[in-house]
């Protein structure tokens, strides 16, 4: 046996609300604001510092329910870290309750799905309780969050169900019918803070055997009033895994509308309204939850197990079907406002301005725009030739006609004139010709 000293991790108080741990200088839970507790001591609790099943070293209590108490554990030989789930040792000389648990264990381990809680092994305590190993998750219930009341998108609770949905398909192939679905069995582990949770299914086929009203009653009947499927509720045989359906349905309706299907301090009340009343429409409680979501919610809790939705995996597709209709409109309306930003871009006042020269549109306009024609500036040119001529000829016989002629100026000018003559016929020739072409 491990010193109890060496077995306690640096981050060594917990939230009794969510489950969470703090270091030490913590005195309330970032998260709920409610006050940390210390884990038990050996002195508390006889199992800290046990070593179950050769390799399972008990650390602290992390979880506390109807049929006993769950622990942290350190493997002995590993750098791992595991859940054990011990029961009450009030439950300690019942053999119904002690070969359920076993019973239901083994069961539980051969749904291998990667939302179905992982089993280990089941090992026993020195008193010979069985005790439950399984990996230890880190997050928390969805019960939690339901708890404090924060919210949750319609999109982020559909993902939730069709995940458990998942997992109950893995289990209802097996033959293995979970009877308890609700929010508290329904664990969300966040790899990546703020990213979408990860859905874990907890205690598959584990009937809890307390007087409360979210527990169920050992050889009576199996589950919560308020997810409870009207089959399970009368208490005859032959539920099966449409009562699963029933209760994912159930929990859906409890995110979406912020209420349970049906609420009773009293059990049997909330029994007897599962059986004989309707849940109130969800759009009453929320007018926000589109109708298409709402139809496949009251699909799935038909009171009549055979006109409701025949299986998990059927629910889960008419869920992916909703989230498709819903990505296709969001993408639909993206698409409709970047047509009418370009409309609105085009009728305002400035848009008749030049655009800046990064702009691709200027630099398609601007290689579509015809190149001016090289032959102008050549015509113009020759224009100014002819005059230049001209006028130097006029010059040359003025002062000719006073002292006799000079052959040189008049030679000048008629070269000046001739090249004058030939450039504007040229110009003017190639202008009309490209004029044509255009």
């Amino acid at each position: 046996m491990r010193p109890v000293e060496s077995a306690h991790r640096e981050v060594d108080k917990r939230c009794p609300r969510c489950g969470a741990s703090y270091p030490h200088g913590y005195k309330v839970c970032p998260r709920d604001g409610t006050v940390l507790e210390l884990p038990p001591t050996a002195e508390d609790d006889p199992l800290i510092g046990d070593v179950l099943g050769g390799a399972f070293c008990i650390v602290e209590v992390i979880g506390e329910g109807g049929m006993g108490r769950v622990y942290a554990a350190e493997h002995t030989r590993l750098p791992r870290k595991f859940a054990v789930k011990v029961v009450a040792l009030e439950l300690a000389t019942n053999a119904e309750a002690l070969a359920r648990m076993e019973r239901e264990a083994q069961a539980a381990a051969t749904v291998v799905h990667p939302n179905v809680l992982e089993v280990i092994d089941v090992v026993r305590c020195r008193d010979g309780r069985p005790c439950l190993v399984t990996e230890l998750l880190e997050g928390e219930e969805l019960g939690a969050v339901l708890e404090q009341k924060r919210p949750i998108s319609a999109l982020e609770a559909v993902d939730i169900c069709r995940q458990a949905c998942r997992a109950l398909a893995a289990a209802h192939e097996k033959g293995i019918v979970h009877r308890d679905i609700k929010p508290e069995n329904l664990f969300l582990c966040r790899p990546d803070p703020g990213g979408p949770p990860i859905v874990k299914v907890l205690d598959f086929g584990v009937a809890k055997m307390t007087d409360g009203a979210n527990l169920t009653r050992l050889g009576t009947v199996v589950g919560t009033p308020a997810y409870m499927a009207p089959e399970q509720a009368r208490g005859g045989p032959g539920v099966d895994a449409r009562a699963d359906v029933y209760g994912i349905a159930a929990v859906l309706y409890h995110l979406l509308t912020g209420a349970r299907p049906f609420d009773d301090e009293d059990p049997a009340r909330a029994l007897a309204r599962v059986v004989t009343d309707s849940p109130r429409r969800m759009s009453e409680l929320n007018p926000a939850i589109p109708k298409e979501l709402e139809a496949i919610v009251g699909r799935a809790m038909e009171k009549d197990a055979a006109r409701r939705t025949p299986s998990a995996r059927a629910l889960e597709q008419e869920l992916a079907g909703f989230v498709k209709s819903v990505e296709e409109r969001i993408a639909a309306r993206a698409a409709e406002r970047a047509v009418e930003e370009r409309l609105a871009q085009k009728a305002r006042p400035d848009a008749g301005q030049a655009p800046p020269p990064n702009d691709p549109g200027f630099a398609i306009r601007a290689r579509s725009a015809p190149d001016p024609d090289p032959w102008i500036p050549v015509g113009a040119a020759a224009a100014a030739a002819v005059v230049v001529g001209l006028v130097v000829r006029e010059i040359a016989q003025v002062i000719g006609s006073g002292s006799g002629p000079m052959p040189l100026v008049d030679l000048v000018a008629v070269v000046l004139g001739g090249a004058a003559g030939v450039g504007a016929f040229v110009g003017l020739s190639r202008g009309r010709a490209g004029a044509r072409l255009r």
